[in-house]
């Protein structure tokens, strides 16, 4: 298993598992949340919107742009998606220099520049083991090949 220590704004600090390393228990909830995101049709229209104006990153767009994206996705969206951070974050943290236990009360409780700096590193790499909507190109498929 691979550890990897960060500093964090406030002075802690969290050890980080890498995302190969993450238990299928602490993987499945976030794949459900995934799948209800894939399913809201608010969420898919921004994130192809923004897919076909090469946004790649939240860095990529303005926080004027970030707002209207919010405001396009909807409050149902928004909650899964913050649920979503919370248990990509919990599912790498293996420990910090917080008193409580890594829970997602205590993530919820942290100040926000920790909890920001947590979200950022753990986003690295946190979806690639997520469900993959992409056509297929096996023959095999049993729709047949959805690119033919």
């Amino acid at each position: 298993m691979s550890i990897t220590h960060h500093p964090l704004p406030d002075g802690g600090w969290a050890d980080l598992r890498d995302p190969a390393d993450v238990s299928e228990r602490l993987r499945r909830p976030v794949r459900a949340i995934q799948m209800r995101l894939a399913q809201n049709p608010a969420f898919a229209s921004v994130v192809s919107d923004a897919k076909n104006k090469g946004v790649t990153a939240m860095d990529d767009i303005d926080e004027a742009k970030a707002v209207e994206m919010a405001t396009v996705m909807g409050e149902d969206a928004i909650t899964l998606m913050d649920d979503l951070n919370d248990r990509l974050i919990v599912s790498r943290v293996a420990g910090w220099s917080y008193e409580a236990e890594v829970t997602i009360d205590a993530l919820q409780d942290l100040p926000g520049g920790a909890y920001d700096e947590l979200k950022k590193l753990c986003a690295e790499g946190a979806l690639d083991s997520g469900p993959d909507f992409s056509p297929s190109t096996e023959a095999s498929s049993p729709t047949e090949p959805s690119t033919a």
